[in-house]
């Protein structure tokens, strides 16, 4: 899997704007395709950036990641092995877009604490590109 550090910074810059950004947008702005986990696809490099969040202390991102036409990531996010047990999907529910209330509910719970905490090490965009710039 390719790491793409310049889509880690698009999030990054959503994170910290306390923004969602649609699959589509990015898929467009990387020239990658959907596809599954596995590849150089928009899931694949979101789950690997995901991982390396994780290792750093950090959440992921895949909550702030959203279809354009529900506002909500798809079925698929919770097929992830961080997903709470009680909200996880098998895979072959993976491609149902309809959430429930309680999912929709983690869905925004996930979202705030993941704009809390880029919000809180990048206090404004502004910022975050000049430690891109300079570092």
């Amino acid at each position: 899997m390719l790491f793409r550090e310049d889509l880690r910074q698009e999030l990054i810059r959503t994170a910290a704007e306390g923004k969602t950004v649609t699959y589509g947008y990015l898929m467009k702005k990387f020239g990658v395709s959907r596809g599954s986990s596995e590849g150089d696809t928009i899931v694949g490099s979101i789950d690997e950036i995901d991982k390396r969040e994780y290792l750093a202390g950090a959440p992921g991102f895949g909550a702030i990641v959203v279809r354009k036409d529900t506002g909500y990531p798809g079925g698929g996010f919770f097929c992830w092995d961080s997903i709470p047990p009680e909200l996880r999907r098998s895979k072959d529910q993976g491609n149902n877009p309809r959430l429930s209330q309680t999912e929709k509910r983690y869905i925004k719970q996930e979202q705030e604490k993941i704009w809390r905490y880029y919000q809180s090490r990048y206090p404004s965009y502004r910022e975050f590109r000049g430690l891109v710039e300079d570092g």
